[in-house]
Parts: C-alpha cells; sequence; structure tokens
C-alpha cells in the first residue's frame, strides 16, 4: 500500500519557527512531502524550468546530498527514501531551489524526527499539534514521545509563536558603539562615550490592530550579567516609539520579562530602535521578538512546560550531541568555518543559542596554545564592565581537549598582564578576566586543557551565583600553571589569589579530579565560599552543595574552606577532599556577618595517622 503525501506550506516572508514532522524507521517505505511556498499566505508561482533538491542530515551525518526533487502543478515533491530515514534522531532538511541558470532563489527548512520503533505499511506522517516548532524547551520535550503518542494525545499546553519581526542585516557604529544584525540575531560591543540611538529597519513593517494585544520579549543574551540597552518597537524616519511604556532593557529581560501593548488606533512598526545611555560598556548578542499575544511564548519557563507535559516524557531521557571544533589552523577557508569549525572556543561558545537538556554540544580543541582571549583583551581594563571577560559556560555544553589525557598538548595561555603598563596595573584592571567562567545553574564539564595563566580573576572561575540547585559541573585531567596577579601594583608581594576561585550554592554538586597545580606567586589552590539561596525553585528541603576534590596534586598550596553569610543551611555544605597530594594545609574560614564555617570538611589523605 501506498502511502500518502504528507502536506507542508512553508510561508518566505513569514519568520515562524521551524517545522517538524515525524516519521518512523525500518518500515521500508519513503515518505513524500508535498511542498508549497507562499508569500504572506498567497500561493508562489513556481516556473517549470526551476530544479529544487533536498539536502538532510542527521546528527551531523549526511543522509541526502542534491537529491533531486519534482515540481509539478505548483508543488516540490520531496521524497524521503530509506537513505535519509536510515538513522533515528533529528533529520535537518533543507529544500533549495534555483532557477534554470542555477542561481539560488530561496533555501527553505523543516525537521523530519525519526523514531526507531517499526510500524506497519499503512502508517504514514504524524503531525505533532500545529505541526509547528514553538520553544526550544518542547522541542527537548517532545524528543521522547512517540509519534502515535503525540497524534493521539494532546501533551502540551502551548500556541504557535510567530515572530512579526525580520530585521534587515546591518552594521553601525556610533559614539564608542558598534551594533549589527544578521540572520535576526542583534550584537553590542564597545562603550558608549555619549547617549546614542540605533535604528534597525525590519525588512517588512508590521501593522498592529486596534484592540488587538501584541507581546515583546528578548532571548539568548550571551552574558548575563552585562546590560546597558533599551528596545522600542518604533515607526518612521526618526524612529519614534509606538508607546514609551512598550519597551525592554536588558535588565528585564534577564528576569525573564516581557513587555506587552493594546494598540488604541492601528499603528505600524518599521524599526526597532535600541537606545544606550552614556558611558555604558556593551559586550552582548540577543534575539528580539515581536508576537500577536499577550504574553510570550516562543521560549517558556521550563517549569511550567513541565506541568504540561505527561509524566511518561520524562522516564526515559535521551538526548542529541552535536560536535563543534576549535582549531588555531581553521580559517574563513574551511569548509563549515563558523558553522561547526571555530578558531576560539569563545566564538565557537557564542554560536551555540539552542543548548538544553535533549539538545546537547561538545567543543572539541585541537592541539595547540590558544591566546586569542589574550589578544582580544589585551590592554582592555575591567574597571566598569558589568560582566565577564572569557567563555561563559552553558548548560549542556561540555569543553574537551581532543585527548583528554593528554592535558600537556592543548594549552589556554592568558596573561592579562599583556597590554598594560605593570608599573599602574592594578587587579581591578583584570578582575573580571578568566578562561572560564561558570554561568549559574549549568550541567557542564572542563576536560583535558593545561591553563597557562596569571594576572586575571582565576585560572577558572566556578561561580555559581547562588541558583545551585540546577547546577551539576566537573573539572578533570587538567594543568594549571598559576601566577597569581604578581604584576599588579596592589597585590605586590600578595600570593593569596588561588588557582581555582569558586563561589557554590545550595544543591550545587562539583567535581574536580585528577587535576594538578603548578603554583608561582600563589599558595592557594582551591578557595571557596558559599552562596545565598538565590534561586526561585527548589528541592522539598534544602540541601547543603557537595563539592569533591579527588586525586589532585595541589603543588603545596592549600584548601580554603569558607562561609561568608550570616545563614545557614540545615544540611551543611560538604567538601570532601579524597586520596590528593601536596596539600599545605585545610582552612576552615568564615567571616562576619558569619559566626562559624558551615561547611563540614571530609578529608581522606591519606595521613597514616
Amino acid at each position: 500500500m501506498n502511502i500518502q503525501h504528507y502536506k507542508l506550506n512553508l510561508d518566505l516572508l513569514k519568520n515562524t519557527s521551524t517545522p517538524i514532522l515525524y516519521s518512523h524507521q525500518l518500515d521500508k517505505k519513503s515518505r513524500f512531502i508535498d511542498v508549497t511556498l507562499t508569500a504572506n499566505d498567497a500561493e508562489v508561482t513556481l516556473d517549470s524550468s526551476m530544479t529544487a533538491v533536498l539536502n538532510a542530515t542527521t546528527n551531523n551525518v549526511i543522509v541526502a546530498e542534491s537529491q533531486n526533487c519534482t515540481i509539478s502543478d505548483n508543488v516540490i515533491v520531496v521524497e524521503l527514501t530509506d537513505n535519509v530515514l536510515s538513522l533515528p534522531g533529528v533529520t535537518k532538511c533543507e529544500i533549495i531551489l534555483s532557477d534554470n541558470g542555477g542561481a539560488i532563489i530561496t533555501a527553505q527548512h523543516f525537521i523530519v524526527k525519526v523514531t526507531e520503533k517499526a510500524i506497519n505499511d499503512k502508517s504514514k506522517f504524524e503531525p505533532a499539534g500545529s505541526n509547528l516548532a514553538t520553544k526550544k524547551d518542547v522541542n527537548s520535550a517532545i524528543e521522547t514521545a512517540s509519534a502515535k503518542m503525540i497524534a493521539k494525545d494532546s501533551l502540551l499546553n502551548t500556541s504557535t509563536s510567530i515572530n512579526l519581526t525580520s530585521l534587515e542585516d546591518t552594521e553601525q557604529t556610533a559614539n564608542g558603539v558598534t551594533i549589527s544584525v544578521k540572520n535576526n540575531k542583534i550584537s553590542l560591543i564597545g562603550t558608549s562615550t555619549s547617549a546614542v540611538n540605533f535604528i534597525l529597519k525590519l525588512k517588512k513593517s508590521v501593522t498592529l490592530e486596534r484592540g488587538k494585544a501584541y507581546c515583546l520579549s528578548l532571548q539568548n543574551f550571551n552574558n548575563i550579567k552585562n546590560s546597558g540597552c533599551v528596545f522600542y518597537p518604533a515607526s518612521g524616519q526618526t524612529a519614534t516609539a509606538i508607546s514609551s511604556s512598550w519597551l525592554l532593557s536588558g535588565v528585564s529581560a534577564f528576569k525573564n520579562a516581557v513587555a506587552t501593548y493594546t494598540a488604541t488606533t492601528s499603528a505600524k512598526v518599521d524599526s526597532i530602535r535600541v537606545s544606550i545611555a552614556a558611558n555604558r560598556l556593551v559586550d552582548n548578542s540577543c534575539n528580539l521578538q515581536l508576537e500577536q499575544n499577550n504574553k510570550r511564548t516562543a521560549y517558556s519557563n521550563p517549569d511550567l512546560i513541565k506541568s504540561n507535559i505527561k509524566p511518561e516524557l520524562y522516564q526515559v531521557p535521551n538526548y542529541t550531541m552535536h560536535y563543534l571544533y576549535v582549531s588555531n589552523d581553521y580559517n574563513e577557508n574551511t569548509d563549515g568555518f563558523g558553522v561547526t569549525k571555530f578558531n576560539s572556543i569563545l566564538s565557537a561558545n557564542d554560536s551555540i543559542s539552542d543548548n538544553s537538556y535533549r539538545n546537547r554540544y561538545t567543543i572539541v580543541v585541537m592541539a595547540g596554545t590558544y591566546t586569542d582571549m589574550q589578544d582580544r583583551y589585551a590592554g582592555l581594563s575591567d574597571v566598569k564592565l558589568i560582566g565577564y571577560r572569557g567563555v561563559m559556560m552553558k548548560d549542556y555544553v561540555y569543553y574537551e581537549s581532543e585527548n583528554i589525557y593528554n592535558p600537556q598538548a592543548t594549552i589556554i595561555k592568558w596573561d592579562g598582564a599583556i597590554g598594560f603598563d605593570k608599573s599602574t596595573l592594578k587587579s581591578e584592571d583584570i578582575i573580571k578576566k578568566c578562561p572560564f567562567h561558570l554561568d549559574l545553574n549549568v550541567h557542564t564539564h572542563i576536560k583535558g586543557f593545561t591553563f597557562d595563566c596569571k594576572n586575571i580573576r582565576y585560572a577558572l572561575h566556578l561561580e555559581s551565583g547562588g541558583t545551585g540547585y540546577a547546577t551539576e559541573w566537573t573539572v578533570a585531567n587538567c594543568i594549571f600553571k598559576w601566577g597569581g596577579r604578581a604584576d599588579c601594583v596592589d597585590y605586590a608581594g600578595k600570593t593569596t589569589v588561588p588557582a581555582l576561585g569558586c563561589g557554590h550554592s545550595f544543591g550545587e554538586i562539583g567535581l574536580i579530579e585528577n587535576c594538578k597545580i603548578i603554583p608561582t606567586d600563589c599558595t592557594v589552590g582551591y578557595q571557596n565560599h558559599e552562596n545565598a539561596d538565590n534561586s526561585d525553585f527548589g528541592l522539598s528541603i534544602k540541601t547543603g552543595s557537595n563539592i569533591t576534590i579527588r586525586n589532585c596534586d595541589f603543588g603545596g598550596t592549600e584548601i580554603q574552606a569558607r562561609t561568608l553569610k550570616g545563614e545557614y543551611s540545615d544540611t551543611p555544605n560538604i567538601l570532601t577532599i579524597d586520596r590528593c597530594i601536596n596539600i599545605s594545609e585545610v582552612k576552615k574560614l568564615y567571616a562576619a556577618p558569619a559566626t562559624k564555617c558551615d561547611w563540614t570538611v571530609v578529608e581522606n589523605l591519606n595521613k597514616g595517622e
């Protein structure tokens, strides 16, 4: 029996989410998709001389390359062959439509999710709800549901999200700040010398209908410590704000806030105005969404989503792992450069925006010595900097050398004094610099690097900011050649800047194992403090942090467990030091308003006592 064709409409002008289709594996049947192209819901006429091909990858494996599609009666017929459906997982499909001269007219995308279960000959594509991918968290959740469950049950209480704004690509510089837009991503860098307004034009204006509610939201900031911008929907040559109350700042976006507006009369939005006050440092990027709704639906709170999903979705965890590669040898001429291949860990990390529990990334760094962050930030003072300089580790993104058991081969080198006059260099100039910063509540690991660093914050900064219930990390097989801040005039003669500086949270789980510290101008290997509970969720009881240091050589430095807060946990924080060597001393410390050290330190140091 023939499998029915599935109909799919792709609008060229609307910035909708990528459509997702569901298929199956092992039944030896092709799938056919009849694709119709529209422009603002008006059908696009396809000339008989046009050609269309399919490219597809599953888990970064090419399963279709320039596979011919047929064009008939204004429809592109796409065949998903056995080869395309041969692997379970997320299959990313691209249709390229070209004219008779070979020039590309458009490239359109959709996703096919292939299950492992074989089905009978009567089966066909089964769409999920509205058949549009809305929130990345929803996408992650529904990967574990079978096609039959999705078709039969209403598992998700979500609305289709359509972004009404599509920004023109641009780059503008004024008053010390550069703002650019590429593929609807807004990026800013610099420090404003005076107040400045940037106007970002829309490819197509949006008409706000009288009496209808609209929502403005910002997502995917790459540095949540750094703000200083205000975003207004605007209209006209001078980019007049539609409403002075309808705006979003970086700060409100960090708090997961949105701005809503109900038009009293019909109004047109043809630009977004970005306003920056004087003397504000901006080093950031974000996405902007405007939709017809009274609340944000594109990126939803994971906790709210879970309440609308049947528990069976979480019984069998599974995920897709993507791999990005970093090498000093890569450049603009490298195939895949800027997509899967990068010449710095920082740029690879910044490229990731769809990381989640079920959509993970590993950044693999080839052997070599990397000074890209040292070069990028040489001579740039951290004074008045709100955020950090370096890699902000992301949730379910992992960082590894190409051989995690040979850390000597992959070296991250950063001397923060480079570019400064050492006779005037102070710690405040370099205090926000570090190769890796733990970005609040994340799951991550760092494995197989040598950190040859000095005159920066620490060799490694593990600061979970009091939101540690969702934090679990590992640092393994690393060497820390740490020189403290000996070249800072206010630190001359001081050797107490630790190689690993850590701020732990309730419920946090951390492991440091098989690491070695080689100190110069440094007497402290690991120094921590606890954080107040800043999370807005938690466990049934407050559990302390649980940090383990195992099989490490501290090179004659000490370990410090510190309490800085006056509030104590009913289940205290635990630091376990297991089979480590060359520790000069283990200290339990506290400072006002604390009156005791709220850490339980468990030592297994084979002292022979």
